[in-house]
């Protein structure tokens, strides 16, 4: 990390981006944050080829506690996106389960209710 100025606006970027995406995750804009994936894996590329130049001489003790606050929002964006993914797997399941087992509002011969997923069409409105 020779290039301290470089190394100051990676590690901005990232933030900017980590921030964004927690803000995403909270108002529920889950199709933002594929968009901010590819912004995000280039910051952290970047921070990764500038850590591996060398210390950054300028940059001084504040690097570490910096790092820690970006490692810990990505850990926190992980687990509210765990819990959207698990939120949305829970619905898909909501809605499955109601799809087989709603009725079309017509009947079968015997009297029974026609289940939806086994409806033909061809169905006339009751006038």
């Amino acid at each position: 990390m020779n290039n301290p100025q470089a190394f100051d606006q990676t590690m901005d970027r990232l933030e900017q981006v980590l921030a964004a995406e927690r803000q995403c995750l909270a108002m529920g804009q889950v199709h933002v944050i594929a968009e901010l994936t590819a912004e995000k894996a280039d910051a952290m590329q970047a921070l990764d080829r500038l850590m591996r130049e060398g210390p950054a001489s300028s940059s001084g003790p504040e690097i570490g506690p910096r790092l820690k606050r970006i490692v810990r929002a990505a850990q926190e964006n992980a687990q509210h996106f765990g819990a959207v993914q698990q939120g949305l797997r829970k619905l898909t399941e909501r809605v499955s389960g109601a799809t087989q087992d709603a009725y079309v509002g017509a009947y079968q011969a015997n009297g029974l209710q026609t289940p939806f997923t086994k409806a033909t069409g061809n169905y006339q409105k009751k006038v």
